[in-house]
């Protein structure tokens, strides 16, 4: 508003107001610390974002993901987090500080990325709401993580066996990485110390044997193992399989893609001797590319003591929970159990009867196993010795007495029930043997202690005499029989050769009366 007046004058001689729209111009500018960044798969990365408005008002400012896309120009969608609840409205020559997280996919292969961001006012200026662009070039550093575990909806960790059994464990190796990786696989056990040995081997365990196989078509109705093959100086190394090298005795795996899995199978040869104890197996993965120490893989070490299946307390829960611990690593446990069925002791108090007598022999059986038996038979075997029985077993023939134990629980009684098994006296003087389990089908640690001769011979009173007494009484009756028959058959010849002179008598009688007539003394 303008006034005028003239000089001296006390009064306003004339005025004139001049009216000025001033337009809203919207303008924000948008800055970060750095465009350029290097990230691993799954890292999170807080981006602090300066938005300033140089503008000549206020503006409520929102922002939004343009595009993200790779060195090849295909998009993908990852986790950006902007917290729209904490943008405020600026005032002119305002700024405000947000943190923008950017969550990079856990299965994001390496390369070049780029990550547009876009900054826009509350109203459109000049046809647009676009203030600013942010652009971010993102390099995902090439990232190495093989892993192995057990897929508790299929396979179990923990396995209860016996000696001399073959154990299956199915396990997914998995390439966790952004490149391709050519994996190893490592058994170890633990050491005489009772550490886990960071050197490969089987330690205590030398006579147990441990083979792998790829499992193909797993989730089909027949799945097929395919053994890993074991190669010679001069084999070539095989496309597709799984093998163990001839210079390093490695067992190595196919080339792996990244983030894929290759079904595998532990294959565990428990040694007949084994003892009955818990044994833990440790199968480790190693990537191509070596450890963390190597810059390898970023989560193994050597030590097992960050094994993600590390269970040192025995409670059924992890010592170690990701991401702080080792996934390279899988604990596999086998509880050996299996009776062993011993003849404690065999008392015969009456070794000598007559023939068809029940002579009682008492047997003690122990179960020094750590499971039970079921349905145990045991016999008495006449007529084999100890060593013909081990090797041939008894034939059924010789089995003189048999009985059925429904089951032996695991006991150190030093004096065990008594068990009475009755032996028909026979003929003669016998080796009696005491056998448990003749069909061998208990399995058990120990098939020695089975077999157990009696003190003594049992047999009848007399001894051979009764065998020859035996013989005559067995063969008497039949000699008998066959003589009588023979005198029948006598007594007929007689009979029939007497009958035969009689007829021949009376043939010549008439013979004679008939040559003495002459024809015209014949009259018919």
């Amino acid at each position: 508003s303008f006034r005028a007046y003239l000089e001296g004058a006390p009064q306003v001689s004339d005025n004139v107001v001049l009216l000025t729209n001033v337009i809203q111009v919207y303008d924000l500018e948008a800055s970060v610390p750095e465009t350029i960044l290097s990230l691993h798969p799954g890292q999170q990365y807080v981006m602090p974002t300066t938005i300033e408005n140089t503008g000549n008002g206020q503006d409520r400012y929102d922002m939004a993901i343009q595009s993200i896309t790779d060195s090849e120009g295909y998009t993908h969608v990852w986790d950006l987090d902007i917290p729209r609840v904490l943008f405020e409205e600026l005032e002119r020559d305002e700024s405000q500080e947000v943190p923008i997280t950017i969550s990079v996919p856990e299965k994001t292969l390496a390369g070049q990325y780029t990550i547009v961001l876009e900054v826009m006012s509350e109203e459109q200026y000049e046809g647009t709401r676009l203030r600013d662009l942010i652009t971010l070039q993102v390099e995902i550093i090439e990232f190495h993580d093989m892993r192995i575990e057990l897929d508790p909806a299929v396979e179990s960790k923990i396995k209860t066996t016996a000696p001399g059994r073959t154990v299956r464990f199915v396990m997914n190796v998995t390439n966790f990485g952004n490149v391709p990786d050519i994996p190893t696989l490592h058994n170890h056990t633990i050491d005489a110390a009772g550490e886990w040995d960071i050197q490969p081997g089987m330690n205590q365990l030398d006579k147990w044997q441990i083979r792998f196989a790829l499992l193909e078509g797993f989730d089909t109705e027949f799945p097929v193992e395919k053994n890993c093959v074991e190669l010679t100086m001069n084999d070539p190394i095989p496309v597709g399989e799984c093998y163990v090298s001839a210079t390093t005795n490695a067992l190595t795996l196919p080339e792996m893609e990244a983030y894929t899995t290759l079904n595998i199978v532990a294959i565990v040869d428990i040694h007949a001797e084994a003892t009955l104890a818990d044994r833990e197996l440790g199968i480790k993965v190693m990537s191509d590319f070596g450890s963390s120490e190597s810059d390898g893989d970023y989560d193994e070490t050597p030590t097992w003591e960050d094994s993600c299946t590390l269970d040192l307390n025995g409670d059924g829960l992890p010592d170690n929970y990701p991401p702080n611990c080792d996934t390279n690593e899988q604990i596999i446990e086998l509880r050996l159990r299996a009776p062993d069925l011993e003849i404690y002791s065999v008392i015969v108090e009456e070794s000598r009867g007559s023939v068809g007598d029940m002579l009682s022999v008492n047997v003690q059986i122990r179960n020094i196993g750590n499971a039970h038996a079921t349905d145990i038979n045991i016999v008495l075997c006449s007529g084999q010795t100890e060593s013909d029985i081990k090797k041939n077993r008894c034939d059924e023939e010789n089995i003189a007495y048999r009985q059925t134990i429904e089951a032996i629980m695991p006991s150190d009684d030093p004096d065990p029930p008594t068990i009475t098994l009755l032996y028909m006296v026979e003929a003669g003087s016998h080796d009696i043997v005491v056998v448990v389990d003749p069909d061998n089908l208990v399995v058990e640690t120990n098939e020695d202690n089975n077999i157990q001769k009696t003190p003594e011979k049992m047999g009848s009173d007399l001894g051979i005499l009764d065998v020859g007494v035996e013989a005559i009484v067995q063969y008497s009756v039949p000699a008998i029989i066959l003589g009588a028959t023979f005198a029948l058959f006598g007594v007929v010849g007689v009979v029939m050769y007497g009958r035969r002179m009689e007829a021949l008598q009376r043939y010549q009688e008439k013979s004679s009366l008939l040559a003495n007539l002459s024809d015209d003394d014949i009259t018919f």
